[in-house]
């Protein structure tokens, strides 16, 4: 279970390398040095650039809801409750940027919409800078308690319906909160000057909330997976950020517009580590597809190599007897409209030629011997076949008994032919063989068993005969039972 666990939940626990970390430490000392270095000069003015703060807003829309949206789908894989959690998070601080764009004077109308009565956007923009971090707090206090995932499907679709829900939610009820409810809330800005901020006390406790956040993470994971530490960097930003707006004391100043960036690579860090570290897995997966292919493409190879190996005779290279019943199985089979020959040809005395000659000598006449009646048979599209010890088959098709006899005589005299000495042989002082068949006429019902009997029954008479000879038993020109 522990190993599928593992797998399932990989993106939460991808361990993060020496230059991830490096490259981590880098931009942080890098976005603190430039902050820090901003805020003696925080206060000064800038032009209202009008589509610097559309632009903003849309990438943060765009870049934590697909952040939420990877995060709940690795939720959904592996059942793991903080993942659900940072997923929300993501999910809420994208859903509350629309409202706040839609507010804020000056981009969609000079005074802003949906019931703005001068504090609305401001007071968003409270409630988004402190929900990250209270996200990312609940993110810590439940993979404290919420240690072992969720199993059943039904539960993990449950608890992600709740979270999601919850989140619109609570946008709604901020949203309602500070347009129907503003009269609740001190104003914390006059004319973009919002210095009350600070004096109010709501500045410092967003501060103090983003630190907090950032101290916990730090202290619990200490960067160690991926995606802890992108988070880190991001709460980090997000400091920074709250950090340069209460300097800065005023929209369009230099504060307020880095601030701004800042937000950029707080909504911007996580995206793009889930989105490398995905990239980085399907670049895996698909070497390890290659790969498997591969050795699947290997194995297929070595399988077919292996089915011809197991179908060939080890010693003479021609085709075994389990080749051989497949091989009359499937004519058999299809023989419907032609004829079927089988052969069986056996060596004369093939034993006094062993004990004569030796065991060598005898694979060797073995071996010629296959060979010539394979190449007797190939004009012919014949199968040829090892049957066993020192007896060979022989399967040819469209032949009558006298053509399948005239094959027959061929392959003995060309036996003959090769003057092979047999000393030990009491009818001849050269190898012969003797053959015997049967062909098998059209729309004759016949199966391999019976077709093997009659074959080797002609093999006996030849045999009795005086061997050296061939006889073959069948259909002629239509008749059964012909025999020459």
């Amino acid at each position: 279970m522990q190993n599928n666990l593992k797998v399932a939940t990989q993106i939460f626990d991808i361990p993060s390398g020496n230059k991830q970390r490096k490259f981590a430490w880098i931009l942080s000392l890098f976005i603190i040095i430039v902050s820090m270095a901003v805020i003696p000069f925080g206060k000064e003015m800038l032009p209202d650039i009008h589509p610097f703060l559309p632009a903003i807003i849309s990438w943060f829309v765009f870049g934590d809801l697909i952040t939420g949206y990877i995060l709940f789908s690795q939720y959904r894989a592996s059942g793991t409750i903080p993942l659900l959690v940072l997923s929300c998070t993501y999910l809420y601080m994208g859903l509350i940027a629309i409202p706040y764009a839609l507010t804020f004077p000056g981009v969609i109308s000079e005074a802003g919409l949906l019931g703005n009565g001068g504090q609305t956007s401001v007071w968003l923009w409270v409630f988004w800078h402190g929900g990250f971090p209270t996200g990312i707090i609940i993110y810590l206090i439940t993979g404290l308690v919420w240690k072992d995932p969720l199993i059943s499907k039904q539960r993990i679709n449950k608890y992600g319906l709740m979270a999601v829900g919850g989140s619109i939610l609570s946008v709604f009820i901020v949203f309602a909160l500070v347009t129907l409810g503003s009269g609740w809330f001190p104003n914390i800005i006059s004319k973009g000057n919002y210095s009350k901020l600070i004096s109010s006390g709501v500045g410092p406790v967003i501060w103090i909330l983003n630190v907090m956040a950032l101290m916990l993470i730090i202290i619990k994971y200490q960067g160690r997976s991926v995606l802890n530490l992108w988070v880190s960097v991001a709460i980090l930003a997000c400091t920074l950020d709250v950090t340069l707006t209460l300097f800065a004391g005023a929209r369009f100043s230099l504060g307020w517009y880095l601030a701004r960036v800042n937000s950029i690579l707080a909504g911007t860090v996580v995206f793009y580590s889930i989105v490398n570290e995905v990239n980085r897995l399907f670049i895996r997966l698909s070497e390890q597809h290659r790969k498997l292919s591969e050795s699947e493409r290997q194995l297929e190879e070595a399988n077919e190599e292996l089915t011809r190996l197991s179908n060939l005779d080890g010693l003479t290279g021609i085709p075994n007897r389990r080749q051989m019943d497949e091989v009359l199985s499937k004519e058999l089979e299809s023989s419907e409209e032609r004829s079927l020959s089988l052969l069986l040809l056996d060596v004369d005395y093939f034993k006094q030629y062993n004990d004569y000659y030796g065991h060598l000598g005898g694979d060797h006449i073995l071996k010629t011997i296959a060979q010539t009646i394979y190449a007797d048979v190939k004009p012919f599209r014949g199968f040829v076949a090892r049957y066993g010890g020192e007896e060979f088959a022989v399967v040819l098709t469209n032949l009558d008994a006298i053509g399948t006899l005239l094959i027959a005589e061929r392959i003995r005299e060309g036996i003959v032919e090769l003057n092979i000495p047999h000393e030990a042989c009491i009818a001849s002082d050269r190898v012969t063989i003797s053959i015997g068949g049967y062909v098998v006429a059209p729309h004759e019902s016949i199966d391999g068993d019976e077709l093997i009997r009659k074959a080797d029954e002609s093999l006996y008479r030849a045999k009795d005969e005086g061997r050296n000879r061939s006889i073959v038993n069948g259909w002629y020109d239509g008749y059964s039972d012909f025999e020459i």
